[in-house]
């Protein structure tokens, strides 16, 4: 099956990414609001899931739910099947396995990410893609999805999985704002940034990763290995920042520290299950 139209694949061949406008339908939305505000919810007690916290101008909010698979059946099903499975069928030129999982919640005030490729943080696998599902609408204000213009065939210099200055000076960038319906795939060499949230509302992203079932089921073996890295680096990673990634990206403030805008010199409270 052939989902793209020929300018969205010139896009994905020479870009790394591609939006489909309003590809889900206004139910499917309001489902998957309704299932991502119950995941919210078990970070506030001993819920499952692995949740992480920030520090915004109006006090502590959540900034991170992820490896919620296991524990929620209908967003599970969401995330395994449908358009998605179609979609990464015909990117990737085979069927896809889940390979990760997150909701990035940036309320207010939340912080952005410095640029960087998810192909740092993601082992095990060569490559993987994954999809944007926006909740909220996603503006410049409100932090949005910034891609490089050029695709990346592979690694560019980083310090932690941060892109270097040297490449950014002469890197160019494009703001990709979304409304609730759209999918937004990227593969994971595309460079990608976001900025604080200056807007007076969530902009709630859900984020899904897959690698080509080829590659093997590595989903287990991902959040093993992350559990195994965060307990040995602690809640900061070697820049000072909170660690919500193997990559050492995130730009939200700690809980314990004073607030600033834009934040900066983030850490993080993490709660996890064992699973």
């Amino acid at each position: 099956m052939k989902l793209l139209t020929p300018k969205q694949r010139e896009q994905w061949e020479a870009r790394g990414f591609v939006l489909l406008p309003q590809a889900l339908e206004s139910e499917t939305v309001r489902e998957l609001t309704r299932w991502v505000e119950e995941i919210e919810v078990w970070s506030r007690g001993d819920g499952p899931g692995l949740h992480h916290f920030e520090q915004t101008d109006r006090g502590p909010r959540i900034a991170r739910s992820e490896n919620f698979d296991p524990h929620h059946p209908a967003i599970s099903a969401f995330m395994r099947g449908g358009i998605l499975a179609d979609m990464l069928a015909d990117l990737l030129g085979e069927p896809a396995v889940l390979f990760k999982e997150k909701i990035n919640y940036k309320y207010p005030g939340g912080g952005g990410f410095f640029p960087h490729q998810d192909a740092s943080a993601y082992h095990f696998a060569d490559h993987h893609i994954s999809c944007m599902v926006p909740l909220d609408s996603a503006t410049v204000e409100s932090g949005c999805l910034w891609f490089a213009s050029d695709r990346q065939e592979g690694l560019l210099p980083n310090q932690d999985g941060r892109i270097s200055e040297a490449w950014l000076r002469q890197a160019r960038w494009e703001p990709v704002e979304v409304t609730p319906g759209d999918l937004v795939f990227f593969d994971s060499y595309a460079p990608h940034k976001s900025d604080t949230n200056r807007s007076d509302s969530p902009r709630r992203l859900i984020y899904l990763t897959y690698n080509a079932a080829s590659k093997g089921d590595l989903r287990e073996t991902y959040y093993r290995d992350k559990r195994a890295q965060f307990e040995a680096a602690g809640d900061e990673g070697p820049s000072g920042h909170v660690l919500m990634s193997i990559n050492d990206d995130f730009l939200g403030l700690p809980v314990d520290r004073p607030t600033a805008t834009p934040p900066a010199h983030p850490t993080q409270k993490r709660r996890t299950s064992s699973s």
